[in-house]
C-alpha cells in the first residue's frame, strides 16, 4: 500500500499542497477531486514514484500499477499481446516460443528434432509460469476495453494514441498490482468498455485511486474522496461515498464562509477600537497592538482572497474590510509576486 508523511507538492514555485499525511490501504477506492491545476495528477505521479515531492516522505509496499494521462506511454517495440504480458514478465518466454516455432517450420531431420526439444523446454517454462491462462486473461481484459483480437499480434508503433491508451490500461489491470493509480482511465473508451471498467474497479480488492471527470465512474466506484483544495493548499479526506461527500463538502464550505465572515467582522472591530484608542496617549501602546492584530488578520484574509482570484485568473483587489490605509503597498507587492508566479507556471 502507500502512505505519506508531511508531503509537500509544488508546480515550479507555486505551492500545491503541504503537510499531507494520508494512507491508501487495501479496499480503499479513492477519488482524487479538485479544480484543474490543484495538483491531482501531480499527487498521483508522486505516489507512483514517477516524480519526487518538494518535501515529505512517501512509503510504498507491494506492486503499484500507474496509468498517467499521456496515452503514449510504455515501449514502442513489440506486439500488443507482448506489451500486456510484459507486466508479468511473460513476454520474453512467449517470444522465445515463437522463435522456436518459426525454426521448426523451416527445419528438417536432426535440426527439427533439436528445435522440437527446445520448444518442449520453453513451452514447459511458459506453462509453469501460468502463461496460457495469463494469455487468455490478458486477451479477455484487452477485448473488454475495446481492443479487437486482430490487433493482438500488431506492432505497437503502428497503433493510434487511443489504441495505445487502451492497451496500457489493459496491461495495468492485468498486472495483478496491489495498488492501482488511474488518471482519467475512461479516456478513449466506448460506452460498453466504460461500463465494464466500472464493474471491474468496483470489485477490485486492492487499493485504488481514480482521477476522472466521469461522474458515473466516481459515484459507482469510490468509497473515499480526497479533495485537493488549491485555495488552502490542503487535502480534505472524506471517508464516505460520492453522494455523501457532496453533502458534507457543501456543509464544510458554508462553515468556512461563516468563519471568514466572523474573521472579517473581528478585523473591522479591532480596527475601529484601535483608531479610537490611539487618540488617547495613555492607551497608545495598546492601540498600536490592536491595530497590528487587525492588520495581520486583514492581510491573512486578503491573501486567501488573492489566492482564489489568482487561481481563477482574475487579478482584482479584494473587498475592503474596514479602513486599510497601510495595505495598498502590501497589496501591490503581492500582486506583482503572484503575476510573476503565473508567468512561470
Amino acid at each position: 500500500m502507500i502512505s505519506t508523511n508531511a508531503l509537500e507538492l509544488r508546480a515550479a514555485a507555486r505551492l500545491l499542497v503541504k503537510d499531507v499525511t494520508v494512507r491508501i490501504n487495501r479496499g480503499d477506492r479513492i477519488g482524487f477531486v479538485g479544480r484543474n491545476g490543484a495538483g491531482k495528477s501531480t499527487l498521483a505521479k508522486v505516489l507512483a514514484g514517477e516524480i519526487m515531492p518538494a518535501g515529505g516522505v512517501v512509503n510504498r509496499s507491494g506492486k503499484i500499477g500507474y496509468l498517467p494521462q499521456d496515452p503514449r506511454t510504455g515501449e514502442d517495440q513489440g506486439t500488443v499481446i507482448d506489451r500486456i504480458l510484459s507486466v508479468r514478465e511473460l513476454d520474453q518466454i512467449a517470444k522465445r516460443m515463437r522463435a522456436v516455432e518459426e525454426e521448426m517450420a523451416t527445419s528438417q531431420g536432426a535440426e527439427l528434432e533439436k528445435a522440437m526439444e527446445r520448444y518442449t523446454r520453453v513451452e514447459h517454462e511458459f506453462s509453469t509460469a501460468g502463461g496460457y491462462a495469463a494469455s487468455a486473461e490478458a486477451e479477455a481484459i484487452a477485448s473488454s476495453l475495446g481492443v479487437p483480437n486482430n490487433l493482438f499480434d500488431q506492432d505497437l508503433n503502428a497503433l493510434s494514441g487511443g489504441q495505445r491508451r487502451r492497451i496500457e490500461l489493459a496491461r495495468i489491470l492485468f498486472s495483478g498490482a496491489e495498488t492501482l493509480l488511474l488518471d482519467e482511465p475512461t479516456n478513449h473508451l466506448d460506452a460498453d468498455s466504460i461500463i465494464w471498467l466500472r464493474e471491474y474497479l468496483f470489485k477490485y480488492a486492492g487499493g485504488l485511486v481514480i482521477i476522472s471527470h466521469d461522474v458515473n465512474l466516481i459515484e459507482t466506484v469510490v468509497n473515499k474522496v480526497f479533495y485537493i483544495d488549491g485555495n488552502r493548499n490542503v487535502i480534505d479526506v472524506y471517508n464516505m461515498g460520492w453522494k455523501q461527500y457532496l453533502l458534507q463538502r457543501e456543509q464544510d464550505e458554508h462553515r468556512r464562509k461563516r468563519e471568514r465572515a466572523n474573521a472579517e467582522k473581528k478585523a473591522e472591530i479591532l480596527q475601529k477600537q484601535g483608531e479610537k484608542m490611539r487618540a488617547k496617549a495613555s492607551k497608545a501602546t495598546a492601540a498600536q497592538g490592536m491595530l497590528r492584530r487587525a492588520e495581520n488578520l486583514e492581510v491573512h484574509l486578503m491573501m486567501c482572497e488573492l489566492k482564489i482570484r489568482w487561481q481563477n485568473f482574475a487579478f482584482q483587489p479584494p473587498h475592503h474590510v474596514g479602513r486599510r490605509q497601510s495595505l495598498p503597498m502590501i497589496y501591490q507587492n503581492l500582486m506583482a509576486h503572484l503575476k510573476s508566479l503565473l508567468m512561470l507556471a
